[in-house]
């Protein structure tokens, strides 16, 4: 039975401390103003704590271990590190970490998570609010696997927000244009990162990773490593596109990376976050995103006549239901094999 002590303060107010000792667990205590509340929580932490025990799987410190300190654990985990997206990752996680690093992770229940979830989406868009939540559930789930988190403690259903049906915003010809005439006055490099984003289809993270030796310059084709969906693909690489980066490779400084800085490094997203911004203001573009170039991709594409199991391959969709989202732009036209039919009807008058 956990031990119950009662404290009154100067100014009168009562608390109470619940300790509740369990081997080989250490000590854990909490302190509440309600005696029934600290008795429950004393009850529910022993329960859990024998059955872990019993159990087995569960590691010594984890009465006491807080949000802080598994999402520490979680990082420094070594296959943690080598997700490509661990950056964003580490500033989804510093937002708990800030919020509810000092909460015990035996403690936070789906009560205090739904209120995280009321938090982010406030200022917030439901897609970046999901992102929040499923860094923390990653986390989470991690912890499971560690013997961090009892295995009962399963992450909440239904706690991500319902997103809208996703944006599709297309460049008309005259906006393609504005746009390129406003990255060349910028710089050589701006104007080929939109060559290439346009031209081929390519996500941003795609770009700012593509290296020189993934560029066929000659066979006008592109090799895309580390997608998305952690698969490898070849992409056309077009004229106009290619033209830009033989401009590129004849500068004065040239790195590994085809979209690269003065000096020759990587650049990250916040230097081509704010170049972006220049360049889309001098064109007179409003309610455009960098992504949307990759919607563009597929509408031009579409225009032309491809298909969308083409435009689903250009684009590295895994899925074709991925692709579905273009599907206006290929209804109503000929498909292979109609004007063949179309002879066959000529015949049967």
């Amino acid at each position: 039975m956990a031990t119950i002590r009662r404290h009154k303060a100067r100014g009168g107010a009562v608390t109470f401390t619940a300790t509740v000792r369990i081997k080989p667990f250490p000590p854990a205590c909490k302190t509440l103003p309600n005696r029934k509340d600290v008795e429950a929580w004393a009850r529910e932490l022993e329960r859990e704590l024998r059955k872990q025990r019993d159990r087995g799987g569960l590691r010594r410190d984890v009465p006491k271990m807080t949000v802080a300190q598994l999402i520490t654990e979680y990082l420094e985990d070594p296959e943690t590190k080598g997700k490509r997206y661990f950056d964003s990752l580490s500033l989804l996680l510093a937002w708990w970490v800030g919020h509810y690093g000092s909460t015990k992770v035996m403690e936070l229940n789906v009560l205090q998570l739904r209120e995280a979830r009321a938090t982010l989406k406030t200022g917030r868009a439901p897609a970046t609010a999901n992102r929040y939540l499923s860094a923390m559930r990653s986390a989470w789930n991690w912890g499971r696997a560690a013997g961090l988190v009892p295995q009962e403690q399963s992450w909440p259903s239904r706690l991500m927000l319902t997103e809208p049906k996703g944006r599709v915003r297309y460049l008309s010809d005259g906006e393609l244009a504005s746009l390129l005439e406003a990255a060349g006055t910028l710089s050589a490099t701006m104007r080929a990162a939109i060559l290439l984003s346009v031209g081929c289809g390519i996500r941003q993270s795609e770009l700012r990773r593509l290296r020189w030796a993934d560029v066929d310059l000659d066979g006008q084709r592109i090799r895309v490593l580390l997608t998305k969906n952690n698969e490898s693909r070849s992409v056309y690489l077009p004229a106009s596109a290619a033209d830009a980066l033989r401009a590129l490779k004849r500068g004065p400084v040239v790195g590994q990376t085809v979209i690269a800085d003065d000096q020759g490094q990587p650049v990250d997203k916040d230097w081509l976050a704010y170049r972006w911004r220049i360049v889309r203001t001098a064109a007179g573009l409003s309610d455009f995103h960098w992504h949307d170039m990759r919607h563009s991709c597929a509408s031009f594409l579409a225009q032309q006549g491809a298909t969308l199991l083409e435009i689903g391959s250009v684009l590295g969709h895994r899925s074709p239901a991925v692709t579905q989202r273009y599907a206006h732009l290929v209804q109503g036209a000929p498909v292979t094999g109609h004007a063949a039919l179309d002879s066959k009807l000529r015949g049967g008058k």
